[in-house]
Parts: C-alpha cells; structure tokens; sequence
C-alpha cells in the first residue's frame, strides 16, 4: 500500500533557468559581497573556489558528503578571512544566492505535491546537495515547504544517494515500511538505486521511456515518468489498484 511518497529536488521539482557556469557565477557573487565586508580581494579567488569545489565533487564516492561550508572554510581561512560558523554561514547563503534566484518550480510540480498531500499520503524530498540551506531556501522560495516534512539534503544526514542513511531517515520518521514508499527522481544512480537496495517503489522521470537509462545502474525502476504530470497518472493508478 503506497502511504508516502519521497521526492529528489533538483531535475525532478526544479530546475535552474540558466543551469551553465552556476558555481562561477556563485563564486562573482561570493567576491562581491566579501570586497564589501573584507576589502580588496584578488580576482583569483573566483579559479580558487571554483577548483576547490570541483575537487570536492570528485571526492563524492556515492558516500560522505562534502558539504559547501567544508570547502569554503578552508579557501575563507587561506585569504586570511573570518571563518567561524556564523561569518562561514553567510558566506555560504551568499554564495547559492544567484542560483537560488535562477531556480523555477518544473510544469505541474505544486500540483503535484497538493495532490499527493489531498490524498493523505506522505511527501518528503531527498536530494544529494552539499547545502542543507539551498535545499530547504529553494523549497520554501518555490513553494514546496508547505507539502514537504522532512526536507532532507546530503548535507544535512552527511551521506549522499544512493547510500541508505537519507532515505532511512525519512522512513524512521514516517514510521513507514520501504514497500509503503515510492521515491521519484531522475538519476537512475541515485534515487533509482538507493530506492531499490532498500525495497522502496520507485519512479524514474526521463524524457523517454524504457529501461535504457537505467540499465547500466543494475536497478530498474517501476516506472518511468515522462513529466511530473505522468508521476501523477502512475500514482494515481497504483492507488486504484491496491486493496
């Protein structure tokens, strides 16, 4: 019986409008605003920041998550600027600003979550982020909040998809056995995968479908959605058809 239902964030409920060079365009932002707390500031901590973060990407095994404040401190601490807790917490909400403004809620994405909420199922999200803040900013900017308990980032449980601890947190909080729960998201190596490996249902959105995208994972998904008005369909299909 389907009692919840867990939702990735990025590709599946938004996406940015201009999704290219968003960490540079994070990082000239980030350099504005500390020239006008700190003073002057080399150009060159834009190629710092940026290196430093794609070198945290690649340290992502599908593990641990390296979270945005980790990579920040570090690079804020080298150029000889404040770095406790507080001044690292708004350098980071200053840093996702321009792509936090660039997001937009996907066709039928609210309509979808007020169904699934009218339904009286469950909604919670599940989205590898290195930013806790960006995940649950955007979700409030969107107007997702509202539908969304809890709003789970990598970040925030310290392990990415498709490692168990995120989804596990979810469930422990619901009270809810895997097979009562359907995630749907667009990485087939994430939230196809970590939904599989512990018994949850699940949804692939993809622009076609059939299992092709998901072969070389070793997981497949229930479904696959072509749009979130077609995750709409197919749940509302598995509700008609359990007992």
């Amino acid at each position: 019986m389907i009692r919840g239902v867990i939702f990735d964030l990025g590709g599946t409920l938004a996406a940015p409008l201009n999704p290219e060079d968003l960490d540079h365009r994070n990082t000239l932002a980030l350099l504005a605003w500390l020239r006008q707390k700190s003073g002057p500031l080399d150009d060159a901590f834009v190629d710092v920041l940026v290196e430093a973060r794609q070198a945290a990407f690649a340290r992502r095994d599908g593990a641990r998550e390296v979270t945005a404040a980790e990579v920040l401190r570090p690079v804020l601490q080298r150029y000889g600027l404040p770095h406790d807790p507080s001044f690292t917490q708004a350098t980071e909400e200053t840093f996702f600003e321009p792509e936090l403004a660039s997001m937009r809620a996907l066709p039928g994405a609210n309509a979808l979550l007020a169904w699934v909420h009218d339904r009286g199922l469950r909604a919670g999200l599940a989205s590898n982020a290195s930013s806790q803040y960006f995940v649950v900013e955007c979700c409030r900017r969107l107007g997702f909040e509202r539908w969304l308990d809890p709003i789970l980032s990598s970040a925030g449980v310290g392990w990415t998809k498709p490692t168990s601890p995120i989804f596990e947190a979810i469930l422990t909080r619901w009270s809810l056995a895997p097979g009562d729960v359907v995630m749907v998201g667009d990485t087939p190596s994430a939230d196809i995968v970590g939904a599989v490996r512990i018994g949850m249902r699940s949804i692939l959105l993809a622009e076609e479908r059939g299992p092709q995208r998901t072969a070389e994972t070793g997981a497949l998904p229930e479904e696959v959605a072509c749009d979130l008005a077609d995750v709409h369909t197919i749940l509302a299909r598995w509700m008609i058809a359990q007992p």
